[in-house]
């Protein structure tokens, strides 16, 4: 009987302790703060993309991106930050593919050595409401007759 109140006890101080949790809705907007309006200063380091393989570029890549360019950023800003670093940026009017494509597109590419290094960047939208919800980082690497990611042609 004595082990019986023990365990009602601890089920009822459990609920207790989860009942004072906060919980969102799935799907609702995050909020933003006056810390994310504008994106970092300086350059995008891009390392040493000219002997790294293109594996390690890309997630040396993805990691600057996910790290320069949080949710609830305005979108002018990441934009802007990447076109000052010599980033072409352009609307995506590619509206007739299924899922949920970026609103803007961001590229630069160096050729150099035989070789065309591509870095994207892909910039989606929080509800229509030109904040940033997330940024995909992209890198392709095509030396001579390379396919894409170095693959064959």
């Amino acid at each position: 009987m004595m082990r019986f109140a023990f365990a009602v006890s601890a089920v009822a101080l459990a609920s207790m302790a989860l009942a004072g949790c906060e919980t969102t809705a799935v799907g609702a907007k995050p909020e933003t703060s006056a810390a994310v309006t504008s994106a970092p200063a300086g350059p995008i380091e891009l390392g040493d993309w000219q002997h790294a393989a293109p594996a390690a570029e890309l997630t040396q890549f993805q990691q600057l991106v996910a790290a320069r360019y949080g949710a609830g950023l305005a979108l002018t800003a990441a934009s802007q930050d990447l076109q000052h670093n010599q980033f072409a940026c352009a609307p995506n009017h590619d509206t007739g593919r299924q899922g949920d494509p970026p609103v803007e597109i961001c590229r630069k590419t160096v050729t150099q050595a035989g070789c065309t290094h591509t870095w994207q960047v892909h910039l989606f939208d929080t509800h229509g409401d030109a904040r940033l919800r997330n940024a995909r980082a992209l890198y392709d690497r095509r030396c001579g007759n390379d396919g894409l990611l170095g693959g064959p042609s």
